[in-house]
C-alpha cells in the first residue's frame, strides 16, 4: 500500500509541473564581444530571401531587443554599423518517440475463515495485475543562429567575425513560431556564454504552441 501512496504522490508532482524550453547553446567568439557597449549593430536575415518575410519581420525586433540589453545600439543596415547580426531560425528534422508505462491492478480485498495455523479469520488480497500503455509522439529540433560580424568585413570574401551562436530546443511543438520567445531567451542567458562549450538552460513556458 505505501508503494501505491507513493506512486500517486509522484503522479500529482509530475502533473504539477511547470512546462518549460530545454536548450542547447554553443558559443564561439572573440575578446571584441566584451567591448561593445554603445556600439552599433544592424539585425539582418542570414537568407536575403527571408528578409522581407512577416514571420522575420516578427522576429527582427524580438532580436534587437535582446541585443539592445546586452550592450549594443540598434542601427539599420544602411547606417554603416560597427557589426551586423545574421540570423537563421526554422526546423531542423524530426524523431519518433514512445514510451511505455504500467499500471498495477489489484484484485478484490476480502476477509475469509481459516488460516494458515488453523481454524481463524483472516484477510486476503486477490490477484495482481498489470496493465501497459504505449504513447508515441514526434519531437522536432527547433534551431536560431546568430553570427555577428564585424560592419566593415561585410560583403568581402573574409569576414571577420566575433560571435557565433546556436540554440537547439527538442520538443512536440512542430513550430518555431510557438516556442520562439523561449527559445532566443535561453541563447541570450547568460550572453554570450562559454566559449567553445555547450550550455544546458531551461526557460519556464506557457505551454502553449
Amino acid at each position: 500500500m505505501k508503494a501505491l501512496l507513493f506512486l500517486a504522490i509522484a503522479v500529482i508532482l509530475a502533473a504539477c509541473g511547470t512546462p518549460a524550453i530545454d536548450a542547447n547553446i554553443t558559443a564561439f567568439y572573440t575578446p571584441e564581444i566584451r567591448d561593445i557597449a554603445s556600439r552599433t549593430i544592424a539585425v539582418q536575415a542570414q537568407v536575403p530571401s527571408k528578409e522581407s518575410s512577416l514571420e522575420f519581420k516578427s522576429y527582427r525586433p524580438k532580436i534587437e531587443n535582446k541585443l539592445r540589453l546586452v550592450g549594443f545600439d540598434i542601427a539599420e543596415p544602411t547606417e554603416d554599423p560597427d557589426f551586423v547580426a545574421y540570423v537563421s531560425y526554422g526546423i531542423d528534422g524530426k524523431e519518433q518517440k514512445s514510451s511505455t508505462t504500467s499500471d498495477p491492478y489489484f484484485g478484490s480485498f476480502g476477509v475469509g475463515i481459516g488460516t494458515s495455523r488453523g481454524t481463524g479469520r483472516g484477510s486476503y488480497y486477490g490477484g495482481v495485475a498489470r496493465t501497459y500503455n504505449t504513447q508515441t509522439w514526434e519531437e522536432y529540433n527547433r534551431f536560431i543562429s546568430l553570427n555577428i560580424i564585424e560592419g566593415t568585413s561585410v560583403g568581402s570574401d573574409n569576414p571577420v567575425r566575433i560571435y557565433e551562436g546556436r540554440v537547439q530546443s527538442v520538443g512536440k511543438c512542430p513550430t518555431l513560431a510557438g516556442v520562439f520567445d523561449g527559445v532566443l531567451d535561453a541563447m541570450f542567458e547568460n550572453f554570450p556564454g562559454l566559449d567553445g562549450k555547450t550550455t544546458f538552460v531551461s526557460i519556464p513556458w506557457d505551454g502553449s504552441c
